[in-house]
């Protein structure tokens, strides 16, 4: 790939730079794929085989700061506390894998910070042209409104709850999480990074 941009004539460095940008994009894809594959493979040799039941892979695809990556990792069968069935990412759940949807934390943020600033139309291009990553306006409107609906339930209850006069409680709780699109998302701060991560997170009840 190298050597076909040096043997281009005559250009620009504009173009040189934008080249040079989107090889560098694809070898971070290839390299995220490869080690979460690889951690994956780790997760399943060492896992407790009597409380995790590979029940094979599945192949995702999350919408990063540079780029799509495709990769396959193991679903298991376990059991809750309560006895039921369910099944999990051992991968998603040791990594913390944040998504919403199938875009990452980075650049869910990456969008929102540009779209209080710009219209849907420019912020896909901004984040198109600088995040290796391709979005539509579309796709842009749609991500935002799933966070202002979800917000916007979240409010709701919490005033219903302060009129039913049924808020209560004073215990902290170590880590919180919420589940969007069947993926739990860390809603503590800074403060509870170090916190002991709950074996709830990345758990699909059947």
């Amino acid at each position: 790939m190298m050597e076909s941009i040096l043997q281009e004539k005559r250009i620009s460095f504009k173009e040189f730079e934008k080249k040079i940008y989107q090889f560098v994009c694809g070898l971070g894809q290839e390299i995220a794929r490869t080690m979460l594959e690889n951690y994956d493979d780790h997760l399943a040799k060492t896992r407790d085989r009597k409380a995790y039941r590979d029940k094979g892979k599945r192949t995702t695809t999350v919408k990063t700061l540079f780029g799509e990556v495709t990769y396959e990792r193991r679903v298991y069968q376990t059991k809750t506390e309560e006895g039921e069935r369910a099944y999990i990412y051992l991968l998603d759940s040791e990594m913390q894998m944040e998504k919403i949807g199938l875009i990452s934390t980075n650049l869910a943020e990456q969008i929102l910070q540009t779209v209080t600033e710009a219209p849907y139309r420019s912020t896909a291009e901004i984040i198109t042209n600088t995040c290796g990553q391709s979005i539509s306006h579309g796709g842009v409107w749609e991500m935002v409104q799933k966070l202002g609906e979800k917000i916007s339930k979240e409010e709701a209850h919490a005033v219903k709850e302060m009129n039913a006069d049924q808020a209560k409680g004073t215990k902290e709780i170590p880590v919180l999480f919420e589940e969007m699109d069947g993926v739990w998302l860390n809603m503590q701060g800074k403060a509870h990074e170090k916190a002991k991560k709950t074996r709830n997170e990345g758990i699909y009840y059947v």
